[in-house]
């Protein structure tokens, strides 16, 4: 346990990231929540988790309609541009779009991922190569003491 504020005395967390779809009209969250939670619960007993279930004291989930409607990510799409593993880690657009010559990609859709650190680091990797594709001499970048114009 590394934060026992998360968990009551002699307990711990257990966070499950389930790749799904984004809002879409093929499924209704409301509706299939609750299957869908008991469907990720058996799976995690066919691999070994098999008490998970009735241990649970407390369960917070969060499903494409409440990325959309609480914190307003766009169709509840927080891997961007799919929901699936296919679209995680290295797998991800690079930043340089590849079928359209000068079109550049930057965000937490992008290489190398979501999470603000990361979409910071998309947002350097995507200039440098603007830069560089102009002639532009990016080493600025990773010099956070001077700007461009002071260069």
């Amino acid at each position: 346990m590394t934060d026992p504020s998360l968990s009551p005395p002699g307990c711990s967390t257990l966070y499950v990231l389930v790749p799904v779809t984004h809002q879409h009209d093929n499924v209704d969250w409301a509706a299939e929540g609750d299957a869908f939670r008991d469907r990720t619960l058996d799976c995690m007993s066919q691999i070994g988790c098999d008490d998970v279930r009735d241990r649970i004291r407390f369960e917070h989930r969060i499903t494409p309609d409440d990325w959309q409607q609480r914190y307003g990510v766009y169709r509840g799409a927080t891997f961007n541009l799919a929901h699936n593993l296919g679209q995680m880690l290295h797998r991800r657009p690079g930043n340089r779009f590849e079928e359209l010559e000068g079109v550049y990609l930057v965000g937490g859709g992008t290489h190398p991922g979501s999470g603000l650190p990361v979409i910071y680091e998309s947002s350097r990797i995507t200039s440098r190569l603007l830069l560089n594709d102009l002639g532009v001499d990016a080493a600025f970048i990773d010099n956070h003491e001077a700007t461009p114009l002071q260069r």
